[in-house]
């Protein structure tokens, strides 16, 4: 009897042993491997907003983000692909993740007309190639960087998601409060919002300024909220 209890003493620790061991291997794994891919990479992740990680951009852009895939022309071949290793290279790069904006509102308008759902195709990598994921993976990178935060903002926005798209522009604003395109598309906010007081207040942040466009001016004109 006394070796039947070592023997079931034995194996309720390996039993807790191996509860660990899988508790520690599965969240190991879990940030590891997020939903959005893991930012490592061949070559980077480098920060966009580097000066010595920018030496590599013509390397990268000259081969994938070209300007055919820039202007989103399906000639260029597959677009989410330059799009998607430009992004891989530098998350935060600005001019890439206004692309995917521009790609996944188009592809989803497309899908609307059929009355089909868009569904982002999956990367080799083994995640969405969506703007969400793709702007996951540059706030995870550069958390700070205020021209992510606006543009994450802008998809949003575009998207429909205004409460989201004001907390996004929110924190671009604490980081960077005098970034005209900030102000101006928070204006836009506003007054899809129909909160047209603060429309017009960082529409006049924004043309302070020096925002050239006059689209926020003439919407608060055909409400009577300018001058």
């Amino acid at each position: 009897m006394k070796v039947l209890r070592v023997n079931s003493e034995l194996k309720a620790v390996s039993l807790i042993i191996f509860i660990l061991f899988q508790a520690f291997f599965v969240t190991k794994n879990s940030f590891a491997s997020p939903f959005c891919g893991d930012l490592a990479n061949a070559l980077g992740p480098l920060d966009y907003t580097n000066p010595k990680d920018r030496k590599t951009l013509p390397i990268v852009e000259s081969v994938h983000f070209t300007p055919e895939v820039v202007s989103l022309q399906e000639s260029s071949g597959n677009i989410l692909d330059g799009i998607s290793y430009t992004l891989r290279v530098f998350p935060n790069h600005h001019r890439a993740l206004h692309t995917i904006t521009q790609y996944e509102i188009r592809e989803r308008r497309k899908s609307q007309q059929k009355n089909e759902t868009y569904k982002p195709p999956m990367t080799v990598h083994g995640y969405p190639a969506s703007a969400e994921c793709y702007f996951d993976r540059a706030i995870r990178w550069r958390p700070n960087d205020p021209t992510v935060r606006l543009l994450h903002g802008l998809f949003l926005h575009l998207s429909g998601n205004l409460e989201q798209a004001l907390a996004e522009y929110k924190v671009s604003e604490r980081i960077q409060p005098n970034l005209a395109d900030l102000q101006y598309n928070l204006g836009l906010l506003y007054f899809d919002k129909k909160q047209y007081d603060l429309a017009k207040e960082h529409a006049k942040k924004a043309y302070q300024l020096g925002y050239p466009l006059p689209g926020l001016r003439k919407k608060l004109i055909t409400v009577g909220q300018w001058p």
